[in-house]
């Protein structure tokens, strides 16, 4: 917050923050939950967007030895830079919001009990994110903007500017290389013609999502500094929800800009010579039983197309004229084959050049894959051929014939979500050993039913015990300083070859150093518990530690379950 306050202003600073405190202890409970739903919805499309992104960067990625992608190419690289860059520096400021004490990773996490069913359950505690103190400290000394303040006002500005500077370039550079292939006298051949880029709505966005003053009249008719008036006084969760929605801005403008790139790039102009035959298809698969109606169009689907002379060959046995006819600029075959396999559809399209009548032709170089009907789904778990408990499991799930995001799995046992790279699979039954999967999709413009199998169902395999702090991991027999004994944190570490993605968070523990008794630590850390400090500050050097009775639960995204098993070990006091 840049210079002094007036006394009426710190007044209303004052009443302010009366009037939040007031409404946490009537009715903020429920606006504190909603906001934390709002958060993670924010969250979800930001996954989305993300997904997205990837896909459009690697295209241009995979073309840019092209002409057309070669200035993209070397842009966006840049625009990619500056979201990253910002996007992460906002994801470090939210991480301080919630971390703990004690360095877990969110500090907001309960474990409940389900009354009805007795199971224990983790959930985010948005109630308890009322304060404004860690924001507050992390932006704010006294009357003035701490670094991070500053940092966070100067990013904030200027990311609008360095992406609309990216846009302009690449429209520059773009005229400048047209300029460059147009001949002296002023014709063109294919080379000369301009990709036509269309920023603006992109850059309005910007500017909108982005909109920054220095001074902001408030609620009250007085003026305050940009990021008092945003961040300061304000909930945790408050804070984290606006956080986060800037983080979706940023993904936005992102994925908005790919995809008009990539739009200019595939409507740029084309004339005969670059046409190239497409096959365009009413299904994503043939069967035995149908007609097989898909059509062979030029290029971009010039309507008044109409070829002089057409040749086309199935598997080298020509195609008669009552087996395809020309419409709306395509050829639509018009042909049932009766046995399944892949066919090559070659040939050429001709067309007269308007100039000397002479025929150019157009090769045709297409496969149809004809198989029989389906009567099952293909289910597979990509991680050993069986769902973990507790987890997401990673699975691909695929219908013959059916398009992929019509295809919806299910189980009484457990609970099916998207991820970007397919499916994750995640039991739900803590007593079942298997579960039976179905799987539906649309087929020829219906919903069907399809048997996905029955899989197994095991508990993950338990984690290796180790303690961790001084930039160090202690795993079973290693030799360790009474220090880091009583003050690093004990964990689990997953059996290297088990390719999951969780996290083993321990909170609780029994120790036993020596022949002293065996003492119960609540938590992770063994000074947590007096008299096992002190056996441990009284441990001789080559005193034997046993740490057993480890109590965990592993952490898959936003899934918490309990019990998990993480085995004992011992160390050695050095």
């Amino acid at each position: 917050m840049a210079g002094k306050l007036d006394s009426r202003q710190k007044m209303i600073n004052m009443m302010y923050l009366v009037f939040i405190a007031m409404l946490a202890l009537n009715i903020g409970k429920e606006v504190l939950a909603t906001l934390g739903v709002l958060n993670d919805d924010l969250e979800s499309s930001i996954v989305e967007l993300e997904a997205s992104s990837k896909a459009s960067y690697s295209q241009i990625e995979t073309n840019s030895g092209k002409l057309d992608y070669k200035i993209a190419a070397s842009k966006v690289v840049e625009m990619k830079a500056q979201s990253d860059a910002f996007y992460n520096f906002i994801q470090v400021i939210k991480d301080t919001l919630i971390v703990g004490e004690n360095g877990e990773n969110n500090k907001y996490l309960k474990q409940i009990k389900d009354k009805e069913t007795g199971e224990d359950i983790t959930r985010v505690a948005y109630q308890e994110m009322d304060k404004s103190e860690v924001l507050d400290d992390y932006f704010f000394e006294g009357e003035f903007l701490t670094s991070k303040g500053t940092e966070y006002v100067t990013k904030f500005k200027d990311f609008p500017t360095k992406l609309t500077q990216i846009l302009d370039e690449i429209e520059f550079l773009e005229e400048e290389s047209k300029i460059a292939r147009t001949a002296l006298d002023g014709s063109k051949g294919e080379d000369g013609v301009e990709i036509q880029y269309d920023f603006a709505s992109a850059k309005q966005d910007l500017q909108n999502r982005f909109k920054y003053s220095d001074q902001i009249v408030n609620s009250e008719g007085t003026t305050q500094d940009f990021l008092q008036y945003n961040f300061y006084g304000f909930p945790v969760i408050a804070s984290l929800a606006k956080l986060t929605k800037v983080q979706s801005d940023i993904r936005y403008i992102e994925n908005k800009v790919l995809n008009e790139i990539l739009s200019a790039i595939q409507g740029k102009g084309l004339n005969f010579s670059t046409f190239q035959t497409l096959l365009e298809t009413t299904k994503p698969v043939y069967y035995t039983t149908d007609v097989v109606d898909a059509a062979i169009v030029m290029g971009k689907k010039d309507e008044g197309f109409k070829p002089d002379k057409v040749e086309l060959f199935l598997n080298g046995n020509p195609l008669s004229e009552s087996e395809y006819f020309i419409e709306n600029g395509k050829v639509v075959l018009k042909k049932r084959i009766g046995n399944p396999g892949t066919y090559d559809l070659t040939g050429t399209l001709s067309k007269r050049n308007a100039d000397t009548q002479e025929l150019v032709s157009i090769p045709v170089t297409q496969k149809l894959v004809i198989i029989r009907e389906p009567n099952s789904a293909v289910v597979s778990a990509d991680n050993m051929k069986v769902f973990y408990r507790g987890l997401r499991n990673p699975t691909s799930i695929s219908i013959p014939g059916v398009a992929a995001n019509t295809i919806v799995p299910s189980s009484s046992n457990a609970k099916f979500s998207k991820t970007s790279k397919g499916w994750a699979a995640q039991p739900t039954n803590p007593r079942a050993t298997e579960m039976k999967v179905s799987v539906s999709g649309i087929l020829n413009g219906k919903r069907k039913q399809f048997d996905g199998g029955t899989f197994r169902i095991l508990p993950p395999p338990p984690g290796k015990g180790s303690v961790s702090g001084m930039n160090k991991v202690i795993q079973t027999g290693g030799s360790i300083s009474k220090t880091l004994l009583a003050n690093g944190i004990i964990t689990g570490t997953k059996p290297k070859d088990f390719l999951y993605d969780y996290e083993i968070i321990v909170t609780g523990f029994d120790i036993k150093v020596g022949n002293s008794p065996a003492k119960t630590v609540n938590g992770n850390k063994a000074s947590r518990n007096s008299k096992a400090a002190l056996d441990i500050k009284s441990a001789g050097k080559g005193t034997a530690v046993v740490i057993s009775n480890i109590k965990a639960s592993s952490k898959d995204g936003d899934t918490v379950t309990p019990n998990y098993v993480v085995e004992s070990f011992f160390l050695i006091v050095n």
